[in-house]
């Protein structure tokens, strides 16, 4: 079975997929609609001549029209020209014309007779069958460039615990649906694309039947857009890391945003009614995040406008074949990447004079594995699912590394009574269970069964409330598209008290 794996969107990756005047909320693993189709079509096939059917044609354009005088000359038994005659006239190549004055029917070359001899080819219909995938959100066939063991059915997408989109109309495609001229297009790209050193001519002349039909998914990325000051939402779609604007504009038109909810979910997860139910109106209120807010928005279309600038000099760099213009590109390049870095350390620096900020999406994943590897005295965890996608080999490695150095860990996990997972996350859990069995000393495992809290505390560093599951990639399927920012708190005082507040769970 095809694994799909989602990589989490970096720092760098957001400027690139940066949307002015819209935040970046949430990123999932999706399967977008595609069918396989078996197609039963009328083809014409050209094929090189045999070799006898050949000289027959050259010979009747030489003036030879009976049958005698043509096994005569080229010395052939009759049933053998018999047979590549009846060939060549049932491809309609050569005719018998009206009888000469020795009452002798005579053969003649057709116009099609004489094309097939110039080009030295001979054209054959016949019905063939064969496969096409079909999208299922831009409604036309595709090639993907993928193999067909890449694509996810039905069952592996639940498995996977990935979010179906749904093919627009819900309808599996009929053959009206399915152009002539794109089918004929892109069986000519394939045919181009084929590494086989002898490709056949094949036209399409027209489709017969639709034999069989299957559901499939194309794995790919969603990324989620809420605008800064309104509720509008916009879905993009990454396929193989390179953006769709063709799929975007499709799922748009299918009303796909309302049909996933997809607004209503990222308003029971808005980071700050979760961060003020959570650590309290008066502080959230307290908090410059507007000002901080703004300062990143101008230090990001700063970075932007460097990157671009960037990019244009390394174009030119590899173009340029002047010795002082490349001396000078390479300078205003190394320019550029010192101006950004000063930036990103003009954010940071003001960042931590704050006692809070909102935390990015794609910041998640990094600050876990800093407090992991950089958390001295105490670290808690709370996460409802634990799960083998997020709770791989390297993360057991560094976590028991914390243990072995008597860091004081607290996890508490579990939502519901029955958590419907499959093996690799049971045994995912069993890791952590075994780890909390040979540290006892200074590791607490808790299965509550009813947290919904997502919490990361690192010494008294940082405290972080979120809607990101720390343990888990994957996550609840009734809450498809949570907005994943957080809140991550630099304050002293209120990461004590939020700590102590949930280790009294613990005891």
């Amino acid at each position: 079975m095809y694994i799909y794996h989602l990589n989490p969107i970096t720092a760098d990756q957001m400027l690139r997929y940066n949307r002015p005047g819209f935040d970046l909320v949430s990123c999932k693993r999706v399967g977008l609609p595609v069918y396989k189709i078996t197609i039963q079509a009328l083809t014409q096939r050209c094929k090189p001549i045999p070799p006898i059917e050949e000289y027959v044609l050259k010979v009747i354009d030489a003036g030879l029209s009976s049958e005698e005088d043509i096994v005569d000359y080229l010395g052939l038994e009759k049933v053998i020209l018999n047979d590549a005659m009846v060939n060549l006239r049932m491809n309609e190549n050569i005719d018998l014309v009206a009888p000469n004055a020795s009452r002798m029917q005579v053969w003649k070359l057709t116009k099609k007779g004489k094309n097939t001899l110039s080009e030295a080819k001979i054209i054959i219909p016949e019905e063939r069958t064969f496969d096409i995938h079909f999208d299922g959100l831009l409604r036309y066939p595709c090639r993907y460039g993928r193999s067909d063991s890449s694509f996810l059915k039905p069952q592996e997408l639940r498995t996977q615990r990935m979010i179906e989109i749904e093919a627009f109309p819900k309808k599996p495609p009929e053959l009206a649906d399915i152009k002539l001229k794109q089918v004929y297009a892109l069986n000519r790209q394939i045919e181009s694309a084929s590494k086989r050193k002898s490709k056949e001519q094949r036209d399409l002349l027209a489709l017969k039947a639709i034999e069989r039909r299957e559901r499939l998914f194309q794995p790919a990325q969603a990324l989620i857009y809420k605008a800064k000051d309104s509720d509008d939402v916009q879905v993009a779609f990454l396929i193989d890391g390179v953006p769709s604007n063709e799929h975007e504009t499709a799922f748009a038109r299918s009303n796909g945003i309302n049909k996933l909810r997809i607004v209503e979910t990222l308003k029971l997860s808005s980071p700050k009614k979760l961060a003020e139910e959570i650590l309290g109106y008066d502080f959230v209120a307290s908090a410059p995040l507007e000002t901080i807010e703004t300062i990143k928005e101008e230090v990001y279309c700063a970075q932007a406008k460097i990157e671009a600038q960037i990019q244009i000099t390394q174009n030119s760099l590899e173009l340029t074949k002047d010795k002082e213009e490349k001396i000078k590109l390479e300078q205003q390049f190394q320019s550029a990447q010192e101006e950004i870095e000063q930036l990103k350390e003009q954010l940071d620096s003001l960042l931590s004079t704050v006692p809070m900020r909102w935390l990015e999406m794609y910041e998640h994943r990094p600050l876990l594995e800093d407090a992991l590897s950089n958390t001295q005295e105490r670290l808690m965890i709370i996460s409802p699912w634990i799960r083998a996608s997020s709770v791989n080999e390297k993360f057991l490695i560094d976590f028991e590394n914390l243990l072995k150095k008597s860091v004081k860990v607290y996890i508490g996990y579990g939502l519901g009574e029955y958590d419907n997972k499959y093996s690799s996350d049971i045994q995912a859990e069993k890791k952590i269970q075994e780890l909390g069995n040979q540290y006892k000393a200074n590791f607490k495992l808790n299965r509550w069964g009813d947290t919904h809290a997502k919490i990361l505390i690192s010494d008294q560093k940082f405290a972080v409330t979120t809607s990101f599951n720390w343990l888990s990639f994957r996550g609840d399927r009734e809450r498809t598209f949570r907005d994943e920012r957080g809140t991550i708190v630099y304050d002293s005082q209120k990461i004590n008290e939020l700590f102590d507040s949930y280790s009294k769970r613990f005891k």
